[in-house]
């Protein structure tokens, strides 16, 4: 499925590409329905054009080599990383991060999400994932560590979902970002430079 999901992003790229020299963006695709595509396809697509910088990971080598890739390519030395889990992942690779994302040395911060919504591409995020801090509090740039299985079709499968998954300890704080090109919303909040990897089940 993932390689068919590839070879789209890869359609949908140079499509987007063609669009931006039109400055005519279409967000969300107008025939979803008629073209049953699925919610992985839907997702990859409105979170490229909206923007997001996708990277399909299919193996740990392939996840930590993307992740330094991104580091050298925004000339980084550091990146801010409350979670210990994603901690070890940077340890791996000798990046080493900090965790004061209100430190204004630092512009580029590493977290999980809560899920994926396909419906316009946007990313959940919690307080669990900010520990607690308002998303303002970090620089506008990102780096989101996701799996597939957190594909979701909207906002409202994902809360339900989170009800039943976190029933006995519900996140506060939940917000979602987008990438930072969402043409049709030149104003909307919460617009980023997001890199996301999808790393494999």
């Amino acid at each position: 499925m993932w390689k068919a999901i590839k070879n789209l992003f890869k359609k949908t790229n140079r499509a987007a590409e063609d669009e931006q020299e039109k400055n005519n963006i279409d967000l969300f695709h107008p025939n979803y329905s008629d073209e049953d595509l699925s919610i992985d396809e839907v997702f990859a697509t409105n979170f490229n054009a909206g923007g997001g910088h996708f990277l399909f990971c299919d193996n740990k080598e392939e996840t930590l080599h993307n992740l330094k890739e991104i580091v050298k390519y925004e000339n980084v030395s550091e990146l801010i990383c409350l979670d210990s889990n994603l901690q070890t992942i940077l340890d791996n690779v000798n990046i080493p991060y900090v965790e004061n994302p209100q430190d204004s040395r630092y512009t580029l911060s590493f977290l999980n999400c809560e899920f994926l919504i396909a419906f316009d591409g946007s990313i959940m995020l919690s307080a669990h994932q900010t520990y607690g801090r308002n998303i303002n509090d970090f620089p506008s740039n990102f780096i989101i560590y996701a799996r597939p299985s957190q594909l979701v079709e909207n906002i409202g499968s994902a809360l339900q979902k989170l009800r039943i998954l976190k029933k006995e300890n519900l996140p506060s704080k939940i917000t979602s970002i987008r990438g930072k090109n969402m043409h049709k919303f030149p104003n909307l909040q919460n617009a980023k430079n997001i890199y996301l990897l999808l790393v494999e089940d």
